[in-house]
């Protein structure tokens, strides 16, 4: 008589016990990633705003509800609210833009025109096909387009307002979530930014200066207190001046020049005057991430050692490009990149849509080019 093989036996019996949890770990993981994918969907642009065409249409409509007979009736009255809210789109894109850039004179002009055109439209519609019997029985067409144009302008406006407090909702939702993230970054900046190392580094580097050149040691504890009480202070603030966040990178490369400068070409160029600059504001500690991360990973001695950093402002578009040296391949550091994932993160979260950021690299040379629309933080 044949003997069980008990080790096969036991291992049939593990196999089979671990299959069930990974398939109910494999249906959870799915059936999470619907709920995730749906409440995207809910949250999506375009469903908000089939939400709001289907509720203005219904307000709208209310009071001819009772006299809709047949479905071509509904299909009239879908058709004009059409023209109304695509007035009312019209209005929110293209001309309340110039109102807000002080175009006064183009924004009434556009606006009468505009009005004019769809209210001319919806009598048209009225008098020809949805309501002719109104027109039949002698109402005057004078009164029939003021009505229009009446109907058009509070229209126009009563969506523009919903529309106006959906955006500010939007965007102060978005000021929420990225005023957790600033805080969660700025935890983990200040331990892995400027970390204890470069305190260290710096604190010794400025001992050697006072023990030869005890003249400068002032300036350069005035530099160190400075990153240090910029860093303790912007980290709170949703905005800070582009002029205060220039002076703490210039301390900050004045202070990696004392400790590398010998031997590193260092670079930094600002075509515009800081003074300048006073009135745009950006997020704090944003470039800084992208500064240092040049100087933490260009460390070579087989080839030339440089960081080259050349800041503008354009047009309120500002353009910060970083090259620096490729490090030699045994002092890379094992950490590299994890910063530009946080930037890259920030950046979606604080100006989405507004703006670009391209990295390029070769054997020799590792850019960094950002382009941001100051002044002008995502909230659509």
């Amino acid at each position: 008589m044949t003997k069980p093989n008990h080790f096969m036996t036991t291992c049939v019996r593990h196999e089979t016990l671990e299959l069930v949890p990974k398939w109910s770990i494999f249906g959870s993981q799915a059936k999470n990633d619907l709920i995730m994918a749906t409440l995207k969907f809910y949250k999506s642009r375009n469903f908000q705003e089939l939400i709001i065409f289907i509720a203005m249409f219904a307000l709208t409509m209310l009071h001819e509800w009772m006299k809709m007979e047949t479905f071509m009736d509904l299909i009239k009255g879908l058709i004009f609210f059409s023209l109304l809210y695509g007035q009312a789109q019209l209005h929110r894109r293209v001309l309340f833009p110039l109102f807000l850039t002080k175009r006064y004179t183009s924004y009434i002009t556009l606006v009468f025109i505009s009005t004019l055109i769809v209210s001319t439209m919806l009598f048209a519609l009225d008098y020809y096909w949805i309501a002719p019997e109104i027109f039949a029985n002698g109402e005057s067409l004078f009164k029939g387009l003021l009505y229009h144009f009446v109907l058009c302008i509070i229209s126009t406006f009563t969506m523009l307002s919903l529309f106006l407090v959906r955006q500010y909702s939007s965007e102060l939702q978005k000021r929420n979530e990225a005023q957790l993230l600033l805080s969660e970054i700025n935890l983990k900046f200040m331990h892995a930014q400027l970390n204890p190392h470069f305190f260290f580094n710096m604190l010794n580097n400025i001992y050697a200066v006072s023990l030869t050149d005890s003249g400068r040691t002032p300036d350069l504890i005035l530099k160190l207190s400075g990153l240090m009480r910029y860093q303790l202070d912007s980290g709170t603030k949703h905005l800070v001046s582009i002029a205060d966040e220039l002076k703490f990178i210039e301390n900050y490369i004045a202070m990696e020049k004392e400790r590398i400068g010998k031997r590193c070409e260092i670079k930094f160029v600002v075509s515009d005057d800081i003074r300048a600059l006073q009135a745009h504001k950006i997020a704090p500690l944003v470039l800084i991430t992208l500064v240092e991360n040049a100087f933490k990973h260009s460390v070579t001695t087989a080839r030339k050692w440089f960081v080259k950093i050349d800041f503008s402002v354009v047009n309120d578009r500002l353009s910060l490009q970083i090259r620096n040296s490729m490090p030699d391949q045994n002092l890379t550091a094992p950490s590299m990149g994890l910063g530009l994932v946080n930037v890259r993160e920030r950046l979606r979260m604080l100006y989405d849509g507004k703006y670009e950021l391209s990295i390029s690299s070769d054997a020799e040379v590792f850019s960094i080019l950002l382009f941001i629309q100051l002044n002008a933080l995502a909230h659509d």
